[in-house]
Formats: C-alpha cells, sequence, structure tokens
C-alpha cells in the first residue's frame, strides 16, 4: 500500500503587480542550504529563503521587479509524495519519493494529475480585529463561550450567515481544476467557468454563483484595477502545480447615498474595503495509464503579502506556533511531549531544532535599528555552534531569554529578547514554549546532532511555514490566531500527515438554488453551539485569511514601531512588530561605498540605515510614527515600490557593484526601492522613545 500527499502542506502565494512571477522560497530562511550551497566563489555562504525563478535558480537582485519595474508576483508550488506503509504513522517519516507525471508506482505509471484549487476572499464578512475607539486588539477569548466580536460592515446588516450579506461581502470564484499536461493558465476569477477534479475528468459547473466586489457595489474606487480574479493556476512539465497570487489591488464602496468612497479609519478594519488576497484547500487526483486514479491528502494555499525580506528568518516563526500546537495537541513527537509535559530525557537536534533561533537573531538585525553594542551581540548569538559549551556562550543560563512559562517577563524589555513587540495580551514576545524547552535542554547540554533529516516533503512543510511570521498575531501577515486551536486541523495525522487544514467538505454537483452562494460565513473559533459550526465540518475557502487586515496594506504601514500594548508602567521605549516580515530600518545597497578611511572600514561601507517606507508622506515630528505613510492611503497607491532585503551575494549589476562585492558576504542590503529619495537623513539608533508632535 502507498499512501499520496500533497506538499508543502500549507503552500504561501504573495500578490504583486507584474504579470510576471517567481515561485515561493522552498529553503529555510537564514539556514544553510540542505545541498551544501552554491560551489561559486560569488555565492558562497548563501542561506536558504530565497524565492526562485521558473528555472529553479535562486533569484538575484534582477528578478525581484520586471522589466516595467512592477513588483513580480510568488507563486506557491505544490507537489505529490509517496509514502510507504511503514514510513506512515510517525513524524518525521525521514522518507518520500516525489510523484510526477510519468512516475511508477508499483505496476502502474502516471499518466495525468487533476488539480483542485478554491480560494476566496472573506475579510469583508469577518469580524473586527481591533476594539472600536481603541488601539486595543482582539484575542481568541473574545470567541469563547459563544461569543464574538463585532462584525465589520454592520451597515451591510447583523446577521454575519444572511446569505445576501455572504454574496455582497465574499469574493468566491468558486473552484478551479487543472490537469498536470495542461498547457494553458487557469485564471481563478471571473473569466471561464468554476470546475473542479472528479477522479480523471475535470467537471464544469457554469451556473456556480461567483461574486466579485463590482457585482454588487457601483461605483467602486478601484486605483489598480477592478478585483476580478484571486490568481492564477499552471502546471510544469512534470505536473506539479504553482498557485499564483493576484495582484495586489484593492477596491472600495461608497456609502448608502454617498457619492465618496469609505475612507481608511484603521490599521486592520476597514469598513468598506476588499483586497484580492485569499486561502483555500489545494487538492488532487493521480491518474494512471490503465485508467484507474488514487486519491492524494491535500494541503491549503495562502495568498498574502509580498515578501520584502525573504532570507530573513522570525525567531518565532509560523512553523514554531504550529509545531508547538502539534506537540503539545497532537501527540505528534511524544518522545518529545506526553501527559502534559516535556520530557528531559529528550535531546533537541542543535541544527533543526536550536539553531534557527540564533541565526534569527543574528539576520534581524539588518531590518532594525539596533545600536552597535546590540548588533555585536546579536551577531555573537549568531555564532554559537553545536561544539561550543553553552556556558561560554553570550546566552550562559538563558538569562537574556524571555521565559514564556514567567508572565512577568512579558512586561519586561531588554535585555530580554526578542525585542519585539507581544501579542494576546503580552506587552512583548517571547519564544514559544517548546522552543523555550529546547533552549533549556541546549542550556543544560542535552543536546544531539544526530536528529534524522525530514524526508523532502516534510522538508518542505517546513521550509514554507518557518518562512513566514509567528509569535505575534496581531493579526499577523501570513495566518493568525486560529492555527493555535486544535479544531482547525486535520487530526487524523497518521494517515494524512501533519500540519493539514481540517477541509469543509464542498459537493459542488449539487449546487444551491437560484444563485445563493455555496460558501457560507464559515469558521469561527470555539463556536461548536450551532450545527454549521461544528468543529468537524471543517473549514471553507477564505476562513483563514478573513482573521487578518483588510486591506493588508494599511496593517503592513502601521506596523513599524510601536509601544506596548499593554504599556508597562514608565516605559516610553518602543519596540518592533514584525521585523523579519516587515523591515523597519534597512541598509540600502545603492548607499554603499568603497572600503576608506572612516572610523572603521564597515562603518565607513554602510554609512547608515534608511527607513523601509521613505520618500514624500511618511515623515513625522513624533519619532513613533515616522517610517510608514502619515496618510493610510498612501499605502494603496505605493505599497509595491517598497525594496526587498537580499544577501550580498545575490546582488548584481548595481553602479557600485565593486563596493558591494567587498562586503562580507553575510551582509544584507535593500536592492530594488522605487521610492523617491527626499533628503531625509539615516534613521536614528534604537532605543528611540517617543517625543515631537503628532
Amino acid at each position: 500500500m502507498t499512501t499520496f500527499r500533497v506538499h508543502p502542506s500549507i503552500g504561501f502565494a504573495r500578490v504583486g503587480n507584474s504579470d510576471e512571477y517567481n515561485l515561493a522560497p522552498e529553503t529555510m530562511a537564514a539556514l544553510p542550504l540542505p545541498d551544501g550551497g552554491h560551489e561559486t566563489a560569488q555565492y558562497a555562504g548563501t542561506v536558504g529563503g530565497l524565492p526562485l525563478r521558473l528555472d529553479g535558480a535562486t533569484i538575484t537582485s534582477s528578478d525581484v521587479r520586471d522589466s516595467k519595474g512592477r513588483l513580480k508576483r510568488q507563486a506557491a508550488r505544490f507537489r505529490i509524495f509517496a509514502y510507504d506503509d511503514d514510513a506512515v504513522g510517525r513524524y518525521p517519516t525521514n522518507t518520500g519519493t516525489e510523484i510526477k507525471i510519468g512516475s511508477t508506482v508499483g505496476d502502474k505509471k502516471v499518466a495525468d494529475i487533476v488539480w483542485t484549487v478554491h480560494v476566496a476572499n472573506k475579510k469583508a464578512n469577518s469580524y473586527l480585529l481591533e476594539a472600536p475607539g481603541t488601539s486595543a486588539l482582539y484575542t481568541l477569548l473574545q470567541y469563547q463561550n459563544g461569543r464574538t466580536p463585532p462584525l465589520r460592515n454592520l451597515a451591510e446588516g447583523e446577521w454575519s450567515s444572511n446569505p445576501e450579506r455572504v454574496r455582497r461581502l465574499t469574493i468566491d470564484p468558486g473552484p478551479r481544476a487543472i490537469t498536470g499536461t495542461a498547457t494553458d493558465r487557469v485564471d481563478m476569477g471571473k473569466k471561464g467557468d468554476a470546475s473542479y477534479g472528479h477522479d480523471a475528468e475535470i467537471e464544469v459547473v457554469p451556473n456556480y454563483p461567483k461574486s466579485f466586489p463590482d457585482d454588487r457595489f457601483s461605483p467602486l474606487y478601484e486605483p489598480f484595477g477592478r478585483i476580478d480574479t484571486l490568481g492564477e493556476l499552471v502546471t510544469d512539465q512534470d505536473g506539479r502545480l504553482h498557485v499564483v497570487a493576484a495582484f495586489g489591488r484593492t477596491a472600495a464602496w461608497c456609502p448608502q447615498g454617498s457619492s465618496v468612497h469609505y475612507p481608511l479609519n484603521s490599521d486592520v478594519d476597514n469598513d468598506g474595503w476588499f483586497d484580492d488576497t485569499a486561502d483555500g484547500p489545494v487538492n488532487a487526483t493521480l491518474v494512471f495509464t490503465d485508467g484507474t486514479t488514487s486519491d492524494v491528502a491535500g494541503a491549503w494555499v495562502i495568498s498574502t503579502d509580498p515578501g520584502f525580506a525573504p532570507q530573513t528568518l522570525n525567531v518565532i516563526s509560523l512553523w514554531d506556533d504550529i509545531y508547538d500546537t502539534w506537540v503539545r495537541e497532537f501527540a505528534l513527537e511524544p518522545d518529545l511531549f506526553s501527559d502534559g509535559k516535556f520530557n528531559t530525557d529528550y535531546h533537541p537536534d542543535f541544527g533543526q531544532q536550536i539553531n534557527p533561533i540564533f541565526q534569527a537573531t543574528r539576520v534581524q538585525r539588518w531590518n532594525t535599528n539596533l545600536p552597535e553594542g546590540a548588533i555585536q551581540a546579536h551577531e555573537a548569538v549568531g555564532r554559537i555552534t553545536e561544539d561550543d559549551d553553552p556556558a561560554t556562550t553570550i546566552l550562559a543560563g538563558l538569562g537574556y531569554v524571555r521565559n514564556p512559562n514567567a508572565p512577568k517577563q512579558h512586561a519586561t524589555g531588554a535585555p530580554l529578547m526578542p525585542l519585539s513587540l507581544g501579542d494576546s495580551g503580552d506587552s512583548l514576545l517571547s519564544v514559544s514554549k517548546t522552543q523555550y524547552f529546547f533552549l533549556e535542554q541546549w542550556d543544560a547540554k542535552r543536546v544531539t546532532k544526530n536528529r534524522p533529516p525530514l524526508g523532502p516533503g516534510e522538508y518542505l512543510d517546513k521550509a514554507s511555514l518557518i518562512n513566514c511570521l509567528g509569535g505575534r498575531f496581531s493579526p499577523g501577515i501570513d495566518m493568525t490566531f486560529p492555527v493555535r486551536l486544535r479544531e482547525t486541523w486535520n487530526d487524523d495525522w497518521k494517515t494524512h500527515g501533519p500540519f493539514r487544514v481540517r477541509q469543509k467538505v464542498l459537493d459542488y454537483s449539487k449546487l444551491p438554488p437560484s444563485d445563493l452562494p455555496v460558501l457560507g460565513e464559515g469558521y469561527v473559533p470555539y463556536r461548536t453551539d450551532v450545527p454549521r459550526h461544528q468543529a468537524g465540518d471543517g473549514l471553507e475557502p477564505g476562513d483563514h485569511s478573513k482573521f487578518m487586515s483588510v486591506p493588508w496594506h494599511t496593517d503592513y504601514n502601521s506596523c513599524a514601531t510601536h509601544e506596548p500594548n499593554p504599556n508597562p508602567p514608565g516605559n516610553t521605549t518602543l519596540y518592533w512588530s514584525w521585523p523579519a516580515q516587515r523591515p523597519v530600518a534597512v541598509n540600502v545597497a545603492t548607499d554603499t561605498r568603497p572600503p576608506g578611511e572612516g572610523v572603521s572600514e564597515k562603518d565607513d561601507q554602510l554609512p547608515g540605515q534608511r527607513w523601509s517606507l521613505r520618500g514624500p508622506g511618511t515623515n513625522s515630528l513624533n519619532e513613533a510614527n515616522t517610517g510608514r505613510f502619515q496618510e493610510r492611503e498612501d499605502i494603496i497607491l505605493n505599497w509595491w515600490r517598497i525594496g526587498t532585503i537580499v544577501q550580498r551575494t545575490q546582488i548584481e549589476g548595481l553602479e557600485n557593484q565593486d563596493a558591494i562585492d567587498k562586503l562580507p558576504s553575510d551582509t544584507f542590503l535593500e536592492v530594488a526601492s522605487l521610492f523617491e529619495e527626499d533628503g531625509t537623513s539615516f534613521v536614528p539608533q534604537w532605543p528611540i522613545n517617543r517625543r515631537g508632535g503628532d
């Protein structure tokens, strides 16, 4: 018997305003490449996390934009892997064989693959993330005991499951199917019919009740054109699937009786607005040459913000958040955690389970305005190896690491790390409980370097998730707090594999009467009080991204530096939100100068940092507000101009290339920014205190 699974279990596509696209990263940010890295001297020391060109090579600075200067989109690439019975039921399996068109499985040969993807955007019909009139963000507590936060867009009705409200506020192109042997792209938009895979065939659903903003709202403010698609599907010569994100567009309608569209009054909850991010299930059927078929354990895709710092690793990544949930809720690795506690006989692997924390600390300093002493400390953490005695390192005794099991530390800033804002009512961020246990074991010299490597499909799962934001789900960028809840996951992981979203089964052969929507309100945390919300039903398309900001642009804009919330008494220091996912202060490649007679060679080459968001409209007398657009609508117009941070080894073709090539290989610089310089001085070193005017 053979089990087939789609990997990655959750893939991430990213919006851009170009027709062209790269592939999402398939290696882990900031960490050594699994194949030992590039052999040529030019790329020596390059770490993972880079997107891929369609030919499979990692991108360079010249691949970020197209020939017209537009930001390229990213596609999540999905593959199928086969597992024998002796591997199924454990994690990690340390095995798995990729199945392509032409592969042989037993005595059968793969003739084709039928893929079905159904993504949707439900943000406008979801719940507020921020309490009205405050800056306090709602947490999971507001969903307990049958409660919910207030709805967005109450002017459209107060019942979230009202079919007319759902239809008006949901972007739903319906499912789309494509074969692995297809030569044309399949649009997930208004064009063409909905379709889905049924055994070896693609069934067309011509009467699927699709819904898009301009179907029911007019006039619309559409600064970059209509939202008429949520992306497209492409397959390659091996039958692998590319789910390409949409174009980062927004649309706003007018309140009843007004000819002026809704304003952007919030960083996260804007009534009257749509964006074209989305999420939903990815499923596949293998078709063999003898006409038989085989089902495949499906996956999920999220389309979200661009990745402007692909090689920068979060100290608490989405992988760390999800892995912590699976370890403590699903008995994923019982030798690590069982009976409600961690097993001190478990020895974590330094390379796989501890070093990512250290390397994230090292590389994040390129996205933040740390003073020189803090930079040296971060680099010292990054130099720790598996052969070092913990007692001789800067992290001896874990005195600088915020303990997730010590609530009082959540309100304690520097020198405790991470130096990032917290969520769920915590002022400042801490590592996950599983990460902290790994660090405790390392500090006690109970580690190993012999954990078997992940299987190739399992590696894709981890690489996809580790490159995304975890820890600070306020609300986050890629996914948010539902990933911490058991009910959102398919708990039959020994059959289907771990880290798979519980999918609601949708029967596309049985459409509702008239043009009633197929999708409803969908999943709501803890709502098991009525049948349509029972956890066993699973998640519909759009049920993850709906808990994010609408539009995403305003949240990205705001999340530079903030005071903690709640703010500890007497604190005037600002902290960063998501420096790995939303760079704040960057070293710009074009600022780099040849070594000279400066205070030091390093200072002379890198004269200072600039705000990632800079130029006209981004300055403020109050340093708490600078480094972002002061008018929210400006980010809607300018998001695609933001530069991308890549390793020095990936930069090519600049006028000052000789100076850049003389920098150490582990230098990370911003490239491809299209912001106009306005004479802004370099960013002041942290800590920045609140001062100045509005």
